[in-house]
């Protein structure tokens, strides 16, 4: 694991918590047994991240807040990282129609040539850029949507307002992948640095897929989620739930 890795695990682990100072360079060169070069590089590395901040005169100190996002949550992307208290910015790469590809087509029930609204966004956090999303939504119900600015930068907000969708539920995937050049380009990231990749599915109240979304998220940045113990047959709870 490099030192820049093993600091990102650390600080998320709560070794330091937020806006505590680290040891100083020459601290950790000595504990990593590397030259203090080898160390400022990582902690540059974190510090374009977001996870640390460098004060002059006064040493490398953890975030104050680190953005989280909750897989237990569907909320649209702005309101939770400012419910936060965070800045959020919205930067637009494209919006177009076009014919997707097969697993948009898939996952959005089109048929062999219907269109698909592509829509495409850097999402900045603290003038950090910290997720890459593309999002594809069905054309023939979302017509216009490529030529209509998004509604303070949040899709949700668009798809829930003018177009009167009642979004309820979502799917998705989390994957650790390599960043490729086109990505890496628009996050600040180098190729091949390892990202999250999040692909989500959502749903409107008839149930019908409104959004196919593919995420690429900087590392640094958790995601929390909130698990229950699935009942084992034989166990109380289990007896109880059937009983229920």
């Amino acid at each position: 694991m490099s030192i820049r890795d093993d600091l990102r695990v650390r600080i998320g682990a709560g070794e330091w918590g937020a806006g505590q100072r680290l040891p100083s360079e020459s601290e950790l060169a000595s504990w990593y047994g590397v030259a203090r070069m080898t160390v400022r590089q990582a902690i540059g590395a974190l510090a374009s991240e977001g996870l640390l901040v460098r004060r002059q005169g006064l040493g490398t100190f953890t975030a104050d807040r680190v953005p989280t996002r909750h897989a237990s949550w569907l909320q649209s992307y702005t309101d939770e990282m400012r419910e936060q208290g965070h800045d959020v910015a919205t930067t637009h790469v494209k919006a177009a129609v076009l014919q997707p590809p097969d697993d948009v087509r898939d996952a959005l029930g089109l048929g062999s040539f219907a269109a698909a609204i592509m829509v495409r966004r850097v999402r900045e956090v603290d003038r950090v850029p910290v997720v890459l999303q593309t999002s594809w939504l069905p054309c023939a119900r979302f017509t216009g949507l490529d030529a209509a600015p998004l509604l303070d930068g949040s899709l949700y907000a668009m798809l829930e307002g003018p177009y009167g969708v009642r979004i309820i539920r979502a799917s998705q995937v989390l994957m650790a992948v390599a960043v490729d050049e086109g990505d890496a380009a628009l996050l600040g990231l180098r190729l091949g640095e390892p990202v999250l990749r999040i692909v989500r599915t959502t749903f409107d109240s008839s149930n019908l897929p409104i959004e196919y979304a593919v995420s690429s998220m900087r590392p640094g940045y958790p995601i929390q989620n909130v698990m229950e113990r699935k009942p084992q047959p034989g166990r109380p709870e289990a007896v109880a739930e059937q009983r229920a």
